[in-house]
């Protein structure tokens, strides 16, 4: 029952990440936009939801500060496994935007876990979904820019 159900869920991933990429594809195709590295820019509240090793459930969430040069960083600040919190955790990664709006996402954590993604961005850069492609994963990520957002890290001295 949990290998059909995990299946389903990987399934129904799959299906919304490619319709999301077609009708996006064509709506910026229409209107003459290209997406690049800049058009992930800003920070980023992300949440996501799903398996790892197929079966034990799995949720994040976490704030994602993408540098528009490819590279990112930031703090996941809750991460359940199976029921297993971690909390405040450091993160780095590294982007590639294809002109499609496509989106590969490698993410490290500070307690060296690592994480692969491929996507698609849209709402001119303000959002994006994408699923995890690591084996033994059915995780969906989402992300959406917080605006006038400036990281506990990066604000000056008060």
């Amino acid at each position: 029952m949990k290998t059909v159900k995990s299946l389903a869920t990987l399934t129904l991933c799959l299906l919304s990440a490619f319709s999301t990429l077609v009708v996006l594809d064509t709506q910026r195709a229409k209107a003459g936009k290209t997406c690049s590295n800049r058009t992930l820019y800003g920070t980023y509240v992300n949440q996501s939801e799903g398996y790892i090793n197929y079966t034990q459930p799995y949720a994040i969430t976490s704030i994602i500060t993408y540098n528009g040069d490819g590279t990112s960083g930031g703090t996941v600040l809750a991460n359940s496994v199976a029921g297993n919190v971690t909390t405040n955790v450091t993160t780095r990664g590294k982007y590639k935007v294809n002109s499609d709006c496509s989106v590969t996402i490698s993410v490290t954590r500070d307690n060296g876990t690592t994480a692969n993604f491929s996507g698609v961005i849209f709402d001119d850069g303000n959002k994006f979904n994408v699923t995890q492609t690591d084996a033994g994963t059915i995780v969906n990520l989402k992300g959406e820019r917080i605006r006038n957002y400036t990281h506990p890290t990066n604000r000056p001295n008060q």
